[in-house]
């Protein structure tokens, strides 16, 4: 009975002392505390870390160096001929910017219908007024037929229970050739209509030039020509599928050129390449989603966003073969109460604009599965934000950054310039994985900041800032830098597991369920 009434006073105060974790209702955590009770962990401690400030991020400028330059041929010019040329049949290309010279079934130029500029026989029924058509049928098997292009500033058309389909190669990004386009500053909103598209660089609907789109409650999808990993019909290089991690030739939807496009309950499908896409921002693109099935078929993303863009996912769920979202530059994406089940990646971000863009991704709650890591960076400044969502990852890796082999990935003109560098909030979450930066810790460091959040996992060559509601528990061998004060109780590791820690002062120290905290003063 004396044993068992001076065990229970020393667990009594070790809790006192700050040895028990956030994680104390938990049955490991009971198990950890178990442990120091049998003598594993040292005295209770707080440890000194070095104080460092977040870098100011640095302020977004537009450059006109954008894709149309960076994906020309090497000698070429970007702003047309040969360059553009060679671009314009890649679904990724900026140089594809100059849409296909369709003739759309249904023309409508400022406010009016132009029957003139309009492929009749392509319309099988439906009323077509100035302002709206109504139950329409469009068909076609020609590249050089579209469906509903609406354009000008006068233009703000209804397209209604419409059932159109076209079948052809095309070129190019956006315009006519689309099964439904808005374009030149013009609105055209869509409802109850299905709207398939067959065919390379084909989409379903696209949006450009100062221009506003909005669906309801419709079904796009775009199917695209058979590929394999090995060819690719339409011009995409290997090096090209290897950089982006993605196949295919079409796009469900695209926003280009200063537009915006807005969906709701609808579906957007792609066969391969992507889904709701943006690309040429011309400074700002906005795309959001709301209660939106998101899919991709054999490859592809669920939406992209380049230097400039904007995507914004409300309460979707998506379902990609291969990452819910890329992020080029100074592109942002944020889910919000989304379902995400990826082949791959929750996101990929890479930079292809100026060395000091910054790209973005923010998760707010949401149910997250990946086949990969949770979010690889690929020589890029990020800002990553992920708050109370649920995620899993088939590989066990939440981040990991890794060195480009993109020809065209962004370069500093000034070698000693600094960088924004990867940073990443994890906040009012239970988090398993691990986040690992050794491939790109050259180039620009890696930042954690765990608030209210309990991370499980190994970190590597990343810092580390903690706030008091945060733990974590390393799984195997790890090298951080520790950023602000440490209750030595919210840092934990098995037995056999090393921590190697810089901070303001030197210490070794034994972890409740008996790893090493090393401790080398910076």
């Amino acid at each position: 009975m004396e044993k068992i009434k001076s065990l229970i006073g020393r667990r009594r105060f070790l809790i006192a002392g700050g040895a028990a974790s956030t994680l104390a209702l938990t049955g490991k955590a009971q198990a950890a505390e178990h442990t120091a009770v049998s003598g594993c962990a040292n005295q209770p401690a707080t440890i000194k870390g070095l104080t460092v400030e977040k870098p100011e991020r640095p302020p977004y400028k537009w450059t006109e160096r954008t894709l149309r330059e960076m994906t020309a041929p090497a000698g070429q010019s970007s702003a047309g001929g040969a360059g553009a040329a060679a671009g314009a049949s890649f679904p990724g290309a900026a140089s594809a910017l100059a849409p296909a010279k369709a003739t759309p079934a249904i023309y409508i130029g400022d406010g009016r219908h132009l029957a003139e500029k309009s492929q009749a026989n392509a319309v099988s029924a439906g009323n077509v007024q100035d302002r709206f058509a109504k139950d329409t049928k469009i068909s076609a098997v020609s590249a050089d037929i579209g469906g509903v292009y609406a354009t000008g500033m006068g233009t703000e058309y209804i397209l209604a229970d419409a059932n159109i389909e076209l079948s052809g190669d095309s070129t190019g990004l956006g315009g006519p050739n689309s099964g439904a386009a808005v374009d030149d500053h013009a609105t055209l909103i869509i409802k109850n209509c299905t709207i398939t598209t067959n065919g390379q660089n084909r989409n379903a609907t696209s949006a450009q030039n100062y221009s506003t789109l909005k669906v309801y409650n419709s079904t796009l999808k775009a199917n695209g020509i058979p590929f394999t990993p090995d060819f690719t019909k339409g011009g995409v290089s290997p090096g090209q599928k290897t950089q982006m991690e993605v196949d295919g030739n079409c796009r469900g939807h695209v926003t280009l050129s200063n537009s915006s496009s807005y969906f709701y309950y609808s579906t957007i499908i792609a066969g391969g390449w992507g889904a709701l896409s943006t690309d040429i921002s011309d400074g700002f693109v906005y795309l959001e989603a709301n209660h939106c099935t998101v899919k991709t078929i054999t490859s592809g993303y669920g939406t992209y966003a380049d230097p400039g863009c904007h995507g914004v996912f409300n309460h979707c769920d998506l379902d990609v073969a291969a990452m819910a979202a890329i992020i080029a530059g100074e592109g942002d994406v944020t889910f919000n109460d989304t379902k995400a089940k990826c082949a791959s990646y929750l996101a990929l971000i890479h930079n292809i604009s100026a060395a000091t863009s910054v790209g973005t991704l923010k998760v707010t709650g949401g149910e997250i599965s990946t086949g990969k890591a949770a979010i690889r960076v690929k020589s890029a400044n990020a800002e990553i934000v992920l708050d109370g969502a649920k995620i899993r990852t088939a590989n066990g890796v939440l981040l990991e950054s890794m060195v480009t082999v993109d020809p065209n990935a962004a370069k500093s003109a000034h070698p000693n310039e600094p960088v924004y560098g990867i940073h990443a909030t994890l906040k009012n979450m239970d988090l398993e994985g691990d986040i690992v930066h050794t491939a790109d810790k050259e180039n620009r460091g890696m930042t954690i900041y765990l608030e209210a959040t309990t991370l499980k996992g190994a970190i590597k060559d990343a810092s580390l800032k903690m706030n008091r509601l945060s733990k974590w528990y390393a799984t195997k061998d790890s090298n951080v830098t520790l950023i602000g004060d440490v209750d030595i109780s919210q840092i934990d590791a098995p037995a056999g597991v090393t921590i190697t820690a810089i901070a303001g002062e030197a210490g070794t120290h034994k972890l409740a369920s008996c790893g090493t905290l090393v401790v080398k003063r910076a």
